[in-house]
């Protein structure tokens, strides 16, 4: 366990390098924001654990809801432009599977390793181990092996939208990120929308939908709740609200109409409460 806040004092970045080499981890006293926070004669068994003082971000949001979804529609279509050269002789099929933000990484320049462990910090009091990591200086991405596959995807994603959208040269440390919570500071909200079009691009999610449920807009009726495999319409009606709740179930649904798929939510390999969200942001459901 470390010390107390007041044991904390600023290092310089030759001091923390110092220190990285000797205790063999590049990744130690990262703080809340990206920046450094270190205790002077950490021992090895503190390597791991640090304590977050907050800071104040210097740099303030730069790119609007558009201007972030225009940025990941020209990284898209560069993508398939390049998509013989990007996959060779095995090119996908399925353009869900060129949504890959390791492979759109090493496209834009950056090394993606995938690492056991990045370390800890603590956050409001709370224990919270790092799940992604991007230091522009090198341009190289790091991503923890420790979560659920789509809190790896999204966290690649997010800081995929680090590496195009922000020059800052400092590291950023990234907790574990699904996209249901919007972050209130105002770059990695840049971030997080970044993460959100690339992996669940607007017209293709609603193509997707279309597909499988056989509209533009779901509402929910006898009809559409029989097809969901429910035979008492206003039993499932009292089950769903709010919104949410029928969102999630579209989400995760593997069966409509009779017909078997992967849900919504695997196929664009997020969490089911991100694809639901996805779903109401493009208004394709209502009750």
């Amino acid at each position: 366990m470390v010390g107390s806040l007041n044991e904390l004092k600023e290092a310089s970045s030759e001091e923390i390098a110092r220190s990285r080499r000797l205790l063999q981890h590049p990744y130690a006293y990262l703080d809340e924001f990206g920046g450094f926070s270190a205790l002077s004669n950490c021992s090895s068994k503190q390597a791991d654990t640090f304590t977050a003082a907050p800071k104040k971000i210097i740099e303030e949001s730069r790119h609007s809801h558009t201007e972030i979804e225009r940025r990941v529609k020209n990284l898209h279509r560069r993508i398939w432009q390049n998509r013989n050269k990007i996959w060779s002789n095995v090119t996908p099929s399925n353009p869900i599977d060129m949504l890959d933000p390791v492979i759109a990484l090493k496209f834009v320049g950056y090394d993606c390793e995938l690492d056991e462990t990045l370390g800890i910090f603590y956050s409001d009091g709370k224990l919270i181990e790092v799940a992604g990591t991007i230091a522009k200086s090198s341009a190289k991405v790091c991503i923890s092996r420790r979560f659920e596959n789509n809190i790896r995807n999204f966290t690649a994603a997010h800081e995929l939208g680090h590496a195009l959208l922000h020059q800052t040269g400092s590291l950023h440390r990234d907790r574990p990120l699904n996209g249901t919570i919007i972050s209130r500071d105002p770059i990695e909200w840049e971030a997080d929308k970044f993460a959100t079009f690339f992996l669940m691009p607007r017209k293709l999610v609603k193509t997707t939908f279309e597909k499988i449920f056989l509209t533009d807009k779901f509402f929910l009726n006898e009809e559409t709740a029989f097809a969901l495999g429910y035979g008492d319409f206003m039993e499932l009606k009292g089950k769903v609200k709010p919104l949410r709740q029928l969102s999630k179930m579209l989400a995760s649904a593997e069966q409509y109409n009779g017909r078997h798929f992967i849900s919504l939510a695997n196929q664009f390999r997020v969490s089911t409460e991100a694809m639901a969200i996805r779903l109401e942001e493009l208004e394709l459901l209502a009750l």
